[in-house]
C-alpha cells in the first residue's frame, strides 16, 4: 500500500498469537536486523483478525517495542487477509491520475459488501494488460484493488497511537509477507521464520 522511503521505521506484525517487531538498518550496502522482539498476544485482544480490545493492544505494542530496544516511533502496520477485499480489474491506460482514482472507486463499489464511504481503499497498478482481440488501440492496465472497512483500519491506528507510535504505512499482510520472504534477511535470526511479515513491513523504510 502506501510507504515512505525513509530509514527509521518499525515493522510491526500484529498476529493472532503474537506481536512481532523488526527494525532494519543498512550496513555496508546490505540490510540487517537492528532490533527485534516478540510479545505473546493473549486471548480477547483480537477476534477474527480485528482488534477487539484497543487498550490492551496498545499496552502490548508498548511492551513489544520496549523489549526490542528500538527508540523508533514511526511504524508500518498491516491488515490481515481476513479483513481485506482484493479484486483484480482492468481499466483504460493513459488516464489522468484523478480520473483513474474515480474509476477505481466505481469499480471497487461493485465488489464491496459495504458502502465506499465506509471503506479504506487502495490500488496497485500491476502493469499493462495483454491485448485481447485484434484491436490495438484499447490499451488497458491490470489493477489490484484492496479495500477494508475503515473502522477496522482505524482500530489498529488507534491502538498504535495510544502506544505512542506514529503509523505511516498500512500494508496488506500478504504483500508484506511476500516482500519479506523475497528479501530473505530474516534467515539470519534464530527464529527468523516468525519475523518474515514484520521484516517485509520494515522494508518500507527503504526501497522495497
Amino acid at each position: 500500500m502506501f510507504s515512505l522511503n525513509k530509514p527509521g521505521l518499525l515493522g510491526i506484525d500484529i498476529g493472532d498469537d503474537a506481536i512481532r517487531v523488526v527494525e532494519l538498518a543498512r550496513r555496508l550496502g546490505a540490510l540487517h536486523c537492528r532490533h527485534h522482539a516478540m510479545k505473546a498476544l493473549p486471548p480477547g485482544v483480537l477476534f477474527d483478525g480485528n482488534v477487539d480490545d484497543i487498550e490492551a493492544l496498545a499496552g502490548l505494542l508498548r511492551q513489544a517495542c520496549q523489549a526490542s530496544g528500538s527508540r523508533c516511533r514511526r511504524v508500518a502496520l498491516a491488515m490481515p487477509a481476513s479483513s481485506l477485499i482484493t479484486q483484480a480489474v482492468r481499466l483504460p491506460a493513459g488516464l489522468p491520475e484523478e480520473q483513474l482514482e474515480i474509476l477505481v472507486e466505481l469499480e471497487a463499489a461493485q465488489y464491496m459488501p459495504f458502502a465506499v464511504e465506509d471503506a479504506s481503499l487502495d490500488f496497485c497498478i500491476m502493469g499493462a494488460a495483454p491485448p485481447v482481440g485484434p484491436e490495438k488501440d484499447s490499451a488497458e492496465l491490470d489493477i489490484l484493488l484492496v479495500a477494508a472497512r475503515r473502522s477496522s483500519v482505524q482500530r489498529r491506528l488507534d491502538a498504535a497511537a495510544r502506544a505512542g507510535l506514529q503509523a505511516v504505512v498500512m500494508d496488506s499482510a500478504a504483500l508484506a509477507l511476500r516482500a519479506g520472504t523475497a528479501h530473505g534477511g530474516w534467515q539470519a535470526l534464530a527464529d527468523g521464520a516468525a519475523f518474515q511479515l514484520a521484516w517485509g513491513l520494515a522494508l518500507h523504510g527503504f526501497a522495497r
